[in-house]
């Protein structure tokens, strides 16, 4: 008897969020997408800054060593303070 793919593991799971993109937190971090929309800019415009070292920031741990960048609210806003980089 054919029977029809079928798993026998249950779904993943989403973890639980941390409160990462959480700008109103003093000293909270920020994803790249947030902090663009934070700064105005498009997001491959922050990739650039940290890429260039103008902005610090993170990468949250994955086993492949590629996690999600995490950018300091404080630092961007610092960086947009100081306005040069638009």
């Amino acid at each position: 008897m054919n029977r029809p793919y079928t798993t026998t593991s249950a779904p993943a799971r989403r973890a639980t969020p941390v409160a990462f993109d959480h700008p109103a937190q003093p000293g909270g971090w920020l994803s790249v997408a947030s902090a663009a929309g934070r700064a105005g800019v498009h997001p491959r415009t922050v990739k650039n800054w940290i890429k260039k070292g103008y902005l610090p920031a993170t990468r949250l741990p994955s086993p492949m060593g590629k996690g999600h960048l995490r950018i300091r609210l404080g630092d961007l806003d610092a960086l947009v303070a100081r306005g040069a980089l638009q």
